[in-house]
């Protein structure tokens, strides 16, 4: 069984939009407290109703005290709200491992302080789960930034670090396969989250030098790599102290498109003098690049190839369906997979059992046995 130790009892979030950093303690002496907390969070759920999803077996009253450390449940309650809540009862005797020093959430996002607490509560999960598994198996990876000492003062510096960051990575001038395992493999952990419409990625540092990024399950593939890119942005990129806020994100998007489709590329394979694109091509550009046809018609505009008249046109074909479901084939696939490979490095080397897997996969026993065991029998809890 893997010990944990808590070495970490203050959790730090930094939320740029806000430009403010708020501190909460976590004293080992209330745990659990915590744990309640961080679980009604992530859950979305007031204090009101979680009383209401127990049918009242727990007051509002108690619910206060243990999450303030005045006192802490009994076996059935803790068994109650560890089953209303969706979590494991190791979860919430488990010491605090880790910190987070920084989210950035994006200041278009328009996220409301409600929203934003359950998505850090649910990052922060994650993130710990994450290290638990590599620390378990000491499978640490180390991240270095290709791009450092650089400084980005205008559009010209983002295309040619684009470029250079191909070089470093040695991706090539090809259009890229899957990014995500290519991104988690260069040390950038990533983290596919159910969350609202209104979250558009995140970038997380854990423990002052991990980072995560962190996009939005349900988004189209396109957008998923768009996304992931735009945030390596954030990561890699130096930009000079005159930009505002506005202009860094929409740099930070076209590094992720100049990633996606390099100048030199879009020079050799597409030419950097058009006049149109038809409904057809933009459907092959976007298969065979990975990149939202809506994305590529900016990245045409921004390189200067097309102009603002024939930019807006084509933006309205793209737009005729709100995910581009009339452009492309649709079979591209890129899902990051670092972290089920761990799962299953520790269930094959009988490092954590059954129970212990399903809690850190999040998954009921059923569906993890039928994903991520060959043979039940070799395994016990």
């Amino acid at each position: 069984m893997f010990m944990y130790v808590a070495c970490v009892y203050k959790m730090i979030y930094i939320c740029s939009v806000e430009h403010k950093t708020t501190e909460r303690c976590m004293e080992n002496k209330n745990v659990f407290g915590m744990r309640l907390l961080a679980a009604r969070t992530q859950a979305g759920l007031s204090q009101d109703a979680l009383v209401r999803l127990l049918n009242g077996q727990i007051s509002k009253t108690a619910i206060a005290r243990y999450e303030r450390g005045e006192m802490e449940p009994g076996l059935i309650n803790a068994k109650l709200l560890a089953e209303a809540l969706k979590q494991s009862m190791d979860y919430f005797y488990r010491p605090f491992t880790m910190s987070i020093t920084s989210i950035d959430f994006r200041k278009n996002a328009s996220l409301s302080i409600k929203s934003k607490k359950m998505i850090t509560e649910k990052i922060a999960a994650f993130t710990e789960r994450y290290l638990i598994l590599e620390n378990l198996l000491d499978f640490q990876t180390t991240f270095e930034n290709p791009l450092k000492n650089n400084k980005v003062r205008n559009m010209e510096d983002i295309e040619l670090l684009a470029e250079e960051l191909h070089e470093a990575w040695e991706l090539g001038f090809n259009p890229l396969g899957p990014i995500m395992c290519m991104l988690e493999d260069k040390g950038i952990k990533i983290l596919e989250l159910d969350t609202e419409e209104k979250f558009q990625g995140s970038l997380v540092t854990v423990q002052g030098n991990i980072p995560f990024i962190v996009i939005r399950k349900a988004d189209t593939v396109e957008r998923r790599r768009l996304t992931a890119l735009h945030e390596v942005g954030h990561l890699l990129l130096d930009f000079d102290e005159s930009f505002t806020e506005t202009e860094v994100e929409r740099l930070c998007n076209i590094f992720a498109s100049a990633v996606l489709l390099p100048r030199r590329t879009f020079k050799r394979e597409i030419g950097l003098v058009r006049s149109d694109f038809s409904k057809r091509e933009l459907s092959i550009i976007k298969d065979r690049y990975g990149i939202s046809a809506g994305a590529f018609v900016m990245r045409a505009y921004n390189m200067g190839v097309i102009n603002k008249f024939r930019m807006i046109k084509l933006i309205n074909i793209t737009r005729q369906t709100k995910l581009e479901d009339h452009l492309g084939s649709h079979q591209l696939k890129d899902h990051p997979d670092r972290f089920d490979q761990l799962i299953s490095i520790a269930l094959s080397e009988g490092r954590i059992s059954l129970t212990k897997a399903a809690e850190l996969a999040q998954l009921d026993l059923e569906t993890l046995m039928l994903n991520f065991v060959n043979n039940e029998e070799t395994f016990t809890n």
